[in-house]
């Protein structure tokens, strides 16, 4: 009878140990013999825009996107993400003991192709402040088309492709001559201010304004109400921050520019020195609500946030660039030419648009043009 309880007594143990041995397995433990020990090993799960992608850790071809790969031991690994025809994405990793490190990569052309979106010419363009609509002027040059024109964006279709968001006329120049006006959207973006010389125009942006009207002797309280509409959505934005120091660094920041989905913002600070380049890093910071951890950004004369919230925007000198948010893997996407800097997305994060032209007869007029992403 002992005998048998002595066997029992083993097997339970026996199992046990071998139940306790496959959770470990399971949870990402492995024996060191390097340390002689059982250690913990954490899991990397990539995927990437496109799929397919060749992965390289530490140098090595180890999988290809999407993929999970496990057994990892605590440490950083350099990650290299390569597929044909696309800019390469790396970046240093951290692998913790059993914790999944998620990678999301967008890979974006390494020759992108650029297209004309218009072609009777564009003057002063001016994004409305949701992001989702374009104001612009057409030359007097294009006759009957000249004017103000609105383009909307849908948030599932590229512009060109969308039936109800081709461009349409607000204002044409009968009432006044509206090829040299300046433009300015109201904060709900709903209404566009066409200034013309000392004449001030209410336009509504999702219909022909066939009797504009002129606000000039009330457009400073317009202005007024315009603004403080824009300062309580972003006093909004600044409460819902729970934590008290980068609630604190928004509200007290000059500039503030919040990402789509509202879980990260770009502040204005102090510049420093970089000391393993001996140069001034630039004064602009981003700032992630999620893990609450702030990143240096690339100096730039303009950052504009991508839809998706996982990259910026980079306006230099004829030359448009794109970086991940917290500043790593700068990709130039475009190199040559483009007026006053302007540079906006689509609501998709597939292309973006500038105002171009080409020193050709028929295309010497500043148009807008798409450059794909996608």
């Amino acid at each position: 009878m002992s005998k048998r309880f002595l066997i029992t007594v083993i097997t339970i143990l026996a199992v046990g140990m071998v139940a306790a041995i496959a959770i470990f397995l399971a949870k990402g433990y492995t024996f060191s013999a390097k340390e002689k020990r059982i250690v913990g090993t954490g899991i990397i799960t990539i995927s990437s825009e496109p799929d397919s992608a060749s992965v390289f850790i530490d140098g090595h071809l180890t999988t290809a996107t999407n993929a999970t790969i496990s057994s990892l031991p605590p440490k950083n690994y350099s990650v290299r993400i390569v597929k044909e025809g696309f800019i390469p994405w790396e970046k240093q990793i951290g692998v913790k003991e059993e914790l999944v490190t998620e990678v999301k990569v967008t890979l974006f052309p390494a020759i992108p192709t650029i297209y004309p979106l218009t072609f009777n010419g564009v003057k002063n363009p001016t994004l409305s402040s949701d992001g989702g609509k374009l104001a612009f002027v057409v030359p007097t040059s294009a006759g009957k088309k000249a004017g103000i024109w609105v383009w909307t964006q849908t948030s599932n279709q590229p512009i060109s492709f969308a039936r109800s968001a081709e461009p349409h006329q607000i204002a044409q120049n009968t009432i006044a001559d509206f090829s040299e006006s300046t433009l300015k959207w109201s904060a709900d973006s709903k209404q566009v201010l066409a200034t013309v010389d000392n004449n001030n125009y209410l336009l509504e942006a999702d219909r022909l304004n066939n009797d504009p009207r002129d606000i000039t002797p009330i457009l400073e309280s317009t202005l007024k109400s315009w603004e403080e509409d824009a300062r309580s959505k972003d006093e909004v934005r600044i409460l819902a921050i729970r934590d008290a120091t980068l609630r604190q660094t928004a509200s007290s920041s000059a500039i503030i520019r919040w990402s789509p989905d509202e879980t990260k913002f770009i502040v204005r600070k102090e510049p420093f020195l970089d000391k393993n380049k001996g140069q001034p890093v630039s004064d602009l910071r981003v700032y992630d609500l999620e893990d609450k951890k702030e990143y240096p950004l690339p100096a730039a004369s303009a950052h504009i946030w991508l839809p998706d919230s996982r990259h910026i925007i980079l306006v230099e000198d004829e030359t448009i660039s794109i970086v991940d948010f917290d500043g790593t893997n700068k990709a130039i996407i475009y190199a040559g030419s483009f007026q006053d800097g302007f540079v906006f997305p689509w609501l998709d994060s597939s292309r973006l648009v500038i105002i171009s032209s080409f020193p050709t007869p028929t295309a010497s007029e500043p148009n807008l043009y798409g450059i794909n992403l996608k």
